[in-house]
């Protein structure tokens, strides 16, 4: 019996998986609490600006891990979105 051949995304992803130790496969982020992090980050930095210690917390968060740049990115796009969604249109008329 052959077994089929992955395609190379999946044989990369697993190269790489097997590199990474055990303990630290457990203890990584999942893409939705990064997700979930990145929309808290994105709403409060909407609603005011961050104290010299929340900035330096974001900056903690944000460079700890190369997904949660594109995490935010996407929750600033929503964010911005969703004002321009919400703020009044002129009358076209």
């Amino acid at each position: 019996m052959q077994l089929p051949v992955p395609e190379y995304r999946h044989v990369a992803r697993l190269r790489y998986a097997m590199e990474i130790p055990l303990g630290q496969m457990a203890d990584r982020e999942s893409s939705a609490r990064i997700d979930d992090a990145a929309a808290l980050w994105a709403a409060r930095i909407d609603a005011r600006a961050l104290s010299p210690q929340e900035e330096i917390e974001f900056d903690r968060w944000l460079s700890a891990d190369v997904r949660r740049q594109g995490a935010f990115a996407r929750a600033l796009a929503i964010a911005i979105h969703m004002a321009q969604v919400q703020s009044p249109k002129p009358d076209s008329r």
